[in-house]
């Protein structure tokens, strides 16, 4: 019975190491866009980050101002979370800044 809960410990331990792990923030810089219209990723008109090596983030809280700015494109530097669901990354921002 010590041998199981011992088992079970270190499974959770374990689990949870590696979602702290996952929730490393990044540094992401590349070009703004339409999530949906412009990188044909996801099911609505997003903020969407296409980096150099070709992979593309959609933003999950984007202000009105980068929503604004997705259309005129130019270069967007991201700090924050990167998460993936159903083959999509999306990066969840502590801070997102418009390159000048």
């Amino acid at each position: 019975m010590k041998k199981i809960l011992l088992i079970a410990a270190l499974v959770v331990a374990g689990t949870l190491g590696v979602r702290a792990e996952e929730a490393k923030e990044v540094q992401l810089q590349g070009k703004i866009g339409c999530g949906h219209c412009m990188y044909h990723k996801g099911n609505s008109c997003s903020v969407g980050l296409k980096t150099e090596d070709g992979k593309v983030y959609l933003l999950e809280n984007a202000d009105k101002k980068l929503m604004d700015a997705r259309m005129k494109g130019g270069e967007l530097k991201v700090t924050g979370t990167v998460t993936e669901k159903d083959g999509t990354l999306y990066v969840k921002a502590s801070k997102a800044e418009l390159a000048k």
